[in-house]
């Protein structure tokens, strides 16, 4: 994260609070609980923005310096906004005149984006900074956050509506499948739809959410064609939407096993500044996907180079690597080792980012992937340097046993895994995620009583080696 952009976006905070202590400034006492009923309208907006402004300078300044100052200011800070929030939040529930009754309707959806926000932001933070927020009171629930933003964007001839449409594609494009669980709404992408082909229809955001449409329908040639038509016609668009049509694109022939097209794809994306290490192990891995279904050994070079550069790229917020960092810099250098010939590391990536549950609308790529566990396997658990390689991919087999609706045989396979435990030595993550899938299948099932307890057995033994 680039701690000059944030150290401007915090000055530009500041000058903003300064703006509104001139005009519109009341209180001066940290925690007095102030009436609303006694402003005008615009002036509980003013109120509403500044408690915004409290948080967000707060939330950004624990990430720009941890050191124990910065933590004591940014609790005040985001308890005086979160007060002041709360109160903007209490008035909509009174009978208060408004002396414009749209003034209601903009306050109501402003709030409840920024609720939203503040769940899923503090949700997803890491561990470090996430026990500093709960130690101050604060925690955040990722469901909750997204059903205020449902919430706003339902307020509609609204910004903050338009806003929450916005930020929700960006959550069901990028950020579920990083911190959720890969679970889509597309009913709620549908309504968004909508509104962008009313409000801007030419506009490469609603090609976006049209292009996502189609990806999570697993109308992946559509998804290339719209994308690829849009890159083509403008250059002007922003970064984050040419960054995500070319994501769309990439992934799109990786789920059609079409690696080296894949591959040409995210080779565009290794210019991002974000998450550079989850980008550069994609890239590797499809270009390794690709050298070995071609039975080819022209890339050796270049994979080596990339796979050896990953652990470098690793970023860390809050005293925590993030987006996959640790998983994707370990994974990166089995590349180097002996059993790299059974190293298949898309269909891992796959699994880890909940991608399993788009490409499983259509049965046969998730086929045509299990064909391929399956032949190497077909070689015996001796042709593998360790047992540990075998079983990762008896559990990427188990792993589409699930999603072709096959539950029984992948709980025999994910028990197998687990009752082989201790010939386990460096892959623990195995047996975390084994224990975890077979909870996910006993609730997806309706056995509640058993899924709680597979889940809560993968947590308390097996908790660091989750990803």
């Amino acid at each position: 994260m680039n701690k000059e952009t944030i150290k401007a976006t915090l000055i530009e905070i500041e000058q903003c609070m300064d703006a509104f202590n001139k005009k519109y400034r009341k209180q001066d006492a940290s925690y007095i609980k102030f009436n609303l009923d006694d402003y005008s309208d615009e002036e509980i907006h003013a109120e509403t923005g500044y408690s915004v402004m409290l948080v967000s300078s707060a939330l950004l300044s624990v990430v720009h310096d941890q050191s124990f100052t910065s933590f004591a200011r940014a609790a005040t800070r985001i308890t005086r906004g979160y007060i002041g929030l709360r109160e903007s939040l209490n008035v909509l529930n009174t009978n208060r005149h408004w002396a414009y009754p749209r003034s209601r309707k903009h306050l109501e959806a402003f709030v409840k984006f920024c609720f939203g926000l503040f769940e899923i932001v503090i949700a997803c933070m890491p561990a470090k900074l996430s026990r500093f927020l709960n130690f101050i009171g604060f925690s955040g629930h990722y469901r909750t956050g997204i059903e205020y933003l449902e919430e706003a964007f339902a307020i509609k001839n609204t910004f903050a509506g338009q806003v929450s449409g916005l930020t929700l594609t960006f959550i069901y494009t990028v950020v579920e499948f990083i911190y959720g669980l890969g679970e889509i709404k597309l009913d709620v992408l549908k309504m968004i739809k909508i509104d962008c082909l009313a409000i801007h229809p030419d506009s490469a955001y609603t090609t976006m959410v049209c292009a996502s449409i189609h990806f999570y329908e697993a109308d992946w040639n559509q998804t290339i064609s719209l994308c690829n038509e849009k890159l083509i016609e403008s250059s002007k668009q922003p970064k984050y939407i040419k960054f995500i049509l070319r994501l769309l694109i990439s992934l799109s022939f990786a789920f059609q096993c079409k690696w080296r097209e894949a591959a040409e794809g995210m080779e565009i994306l290794l210019e991002a500044k974000w998450a550079k290490a989850l980008m550069h192990y994609a890239y590797g891995s499809f270009l390794f996907m690709a050298m070995i279904s071609e039975g080819t050994r022209q890339h050796e070079e270049e994979l080596e180079i990339i796979f050896k550069k990953i652990p470098s790229l690793c970023r860390r917020i809050g005293g925590r690597k993030t987006f996959y960092d640790n998983f994707v810099s370990k994974r990166s250098q089995k590349y180097f080792l002996e059993s790299r010939k059974h190293f298949l590391p898309a269909y891992e990536l796959f699994y880890v980012l909940n991608l399993f549950n788009v490409i499983e609308k259509n049965r046969t790529f998730m086929e045509l992937m299990l064909k391929d566990i399956v032949s190497h396997l077909e070689c015996g658990e001796d042709d593998f340097a360790s047992y540990d390689d075998f079983a990762n991919l008896l559990f990427l087999k188990a792993i589409i046993f699930k999603h072709l609706n096959q539950m029984n045989e992948a709980i025999d396979l994910l028990c197998s895994i687990i009752n082989n435990g201790n010939r386990i030595k460096n892959d623990k993550f195995i047996l975390a995620h084994a224990t975890f899938e077979i909870g996910r299948i006993y609730e997806k099932n309706n056995n509640l009583i058993d899924a709680r307890l597979w889940i809560t057995k993968s947590k308390n033994d097996y908790s660091r080696f989750l990803t």
